[in-house]
């Protein structure tokens, strides 16, 4: 009998583990090397800009104890495949892919967040109410789409935009040490909460 409870304490630990909270999070700062992003002749260069979001998340994550992984380092280029294969080596952890936005309309303004599986939805939900939070413009709201990253994540996977760098005021902001800050601090609130 004994060793009957054992083997159930054994084996709920186990299935307790299986189902824990992912606390890996992949991060892609979108774009790098001779992709720049944005639209032709703009002005700001996007792949900076999400690379800066990128390393600051990364710090607020590890700083919480997440184990953090990221899709590029430095302005290099990393193909759409190589992203996800990245991303796929890391079982139970939530992938995000951080944007600027561009339009040949400068009125376009506000923030958007995507996803494409039903594990997204709710992480999704939670970026885009947290980045509400950091300044006020438009809520372009959660959307479902076909992404190639959010496609083919094995995980739960997220893409959002910042902001719209060819809006003469969100692109002023995002130049801002300090609006990019708490881009990134509503990126982690987020994904902490969404585990």
């Amino acid at each position: 009998m004994r060793w009957f409870l054992i083997l159930t304490l054994w084996l709920g630990a186990l299935a307790a583990n299986l189902h824990a909270a992912p606390r890996t999070f992949i991060i892609d700062p979108g774009h790098g090397g001779h992709d720049r992003g944005g639209v032709p002749g703009q002005r700001i260069s996007e792949k900076h800009l999400t690379l800066d979001v990128s390393l600051r998340l990364n710090r607020i994550l590890r700083a919480r104890g997440y184990r953090t992984v990221m899709t590029r380092t430095s302005d290099v280029f990393v193909s759409l495949p190589q992203r996800v294969a990245i991303a796929n080596r890391y079982p139970r952890a939530i992938f995000v892919s951080v944007h600027f936005n561009s339009a040949y309309r400068e009125g376009a303004r506000g923030f958007e967040t995507f996803y494409y599986s039903a594990s997204g939805r709710r992480i999704a939900l939670n970026v885009q109410r947290r980045l509400l939070r950091t300044c006020r413009t438009e809520n372009r709201g959660v959307k479902r789409r076909g992404f190639y990253v959010l496609r083919r994540s094995r995980n739960p996977a997220v893409l959002v935009e910042c902001g719209f760098l060819t809006n003469r005021w969100e692109g002023r902001l995002a130049l801002q040490a300090s609006h990019r800050q708490r881009l990134a601090e509503a990126i982690a609130a987020a994904l902490i909460e969404s585990r």
